[in-house]
């Protein structure tokens, strides 16, 4: 088996997974005397269902959902298995509640693969898909999507994904734009997973007709994920079963939701203080590595500092460097990074946001992504500033030797 990291490693890949915070894997350890199938009838079912709902309504009440009322006006949560099928519910959900109808889902360089895919999903089985284009600070314009739909568009239904955080560079999006584009009549299905942490989700007084996050961006599990769905908007199931009002088969993970509920609630309860702990240690590390990059004769910029941004990402371009090559040379240093979203690491092509924003060409290839957590320290910044110093004046020496040997 494994070792687990070493104590000298410097993790900062918080926005692709966190570690399981103490105190959840307490609840979810009690939570697992609750075994029985919450479907069954008998009375350790009814117990476990007890537990799990109870785990539900927490979460809604963080997320400042709508608890009461008739069922046509609560605002639901369906527990899913991640968030990638949280999000692909609420894309394709919202878009098969009308049947035969179709019309046009808008995506955008933001948006994570996930979300892509479930666009062209839709787009195989007729429906239109608009790609939006994004301003230079990474946000959508609803002006310019209004002005620029093509004028042989669907007027039915319409579908739009946003991506509340952006999980390449932590640009939060203009939800004013966002609320625009809803009040003409745009069902809008938000992907939280990066901001869920960090951004007060106030969903019920939010534009969204759906949003979708998970617990392992925050000091939660793996496994599950949540969709919520607006009161009174309808959904049609992707893999339908029996279980979360039958938009999902398959037996619900009752310790799962449980751990769910409580990093939930623990990030919420420590939001403003680690914001502006981690906003402090962001800039810190921006500041650190400009300069190490400055040092080694490199071209550096933070790609979205001129915009809104999570506290928790860094996207730091480098002309002329390979970003995975770098990302390994930093691995070897003992500094865990990412080059992008964790389901496209490896890949050949530099994220899309980047050409999306206008970044000079230059600076695609060489962008890695480093992302702070509830368990980051000051002393690890400085060691990881100290480190990538390193790895930046090796691969500008290397670059210097490839010029001369031309000359």
């Amino acid at each position: 088996m494994p070792l687990p990291l070493s104590h000298e490693t410097v993790y900062l890949d918080h926005a692709a997974a966190t570690p399981l915070r103490g105190e959840v894997a307490d609840a979810m350890q009690q939570a697992a005397a609750f075994f029985a199938n919450p479907s069954s009838s008998h009375a350790a079912g009814r117990a476990a269902k007890d537990v799990l709902e109870d785990a539900r309504e927490r979460i809604l009440a963080v997320t400042q959902a709508v608890t009461s009322g008739g069922d046509h006006d609560r605002d639901r949560l369906v527990f899913t298995s991640g968030a990638t099928e949280a999000n692909r519910l609420g894309m394709i959900g919202l878009a098969r509640r009308f049947g035969d109808a179709r019309g046009w889902v808008g995506i955008s360089s933001r948006d994570h693969q996930g979300l892509h895919a479930a666009a062209g999903e839709l787009a195989a089985a007729g429906w239109q898909r608009v790609e939006f284009s994004l301003t230079g600070r990474g946000t959508l314009d609803a002006q310019r999507i209004l002005a620029g739909l093509p004028a042989d568009h669907p007027t039915g239904p319409h579908v739009v994904a946003v991506t509340t955080v952006c999980g390449q560079t932590g640009i939060r999006e203009d939800l004013t734009a966002v609320a625009t584009l809803a009040g003409k009549g745009m069902l809008i299905h938000a992907d939280a997973t990066q901001a869920a942490s960090w951004d007060d989700i106030a969903f019920a007084d939010s534009p969204f007709a759906t949003l979708g996050f998970a617990p392992h961006k925050f000091g939660g599990p793996r496994g599950i994920g949540g969709l919520l769905v607006r009161g009174g908007v309808a959904l049609e199931a992707i893999t339908p079963g029996p279980q979360e009002l039958g938009l999902r088969g398959g037996t619900e993970a009752v310790s799962l939701a449980v751990g769910f509920a409580t990093a939930l609630e623990l990030a919420a309860a420590e939001r403003a203080l680690q914001t502006a702990r981690l906003g402090a240690l962001r800039q810190r590390l921006e500041a650190g590595l400009l300069a190490a990059a400055e040092a080694a004769g490199l071209e550096a910029l933070v790609v979205g500092n001129d915009s809104s941004r999570s506290p928790h990402v860094t996207l730091l371009a480098l002309a002329g460097i390979d970003r995975q090559a770098l990302a390994m040379a930093a691995d070897l240093e003992g500094v865990c990074l990412g080059t992008g979203t964790a389901c496209a690491s490896g890949s050949s092509e530099p994220p899309a946001i980047l050409a999306g924003i206008g970044l000079p060409t230059r600076f695609r290839d060489g962008a890695i992504r480093l992302s702070l957590g509830a368990a980051t320290s000051a002393d690890e910044i400085e060691l990881a500033v100290a480190r990538l110093g390193g790895v930046f004046g090796r691969f500008a020496e290397r670059a210097s030797s490839r010029r001369a040997g031309f000359l």
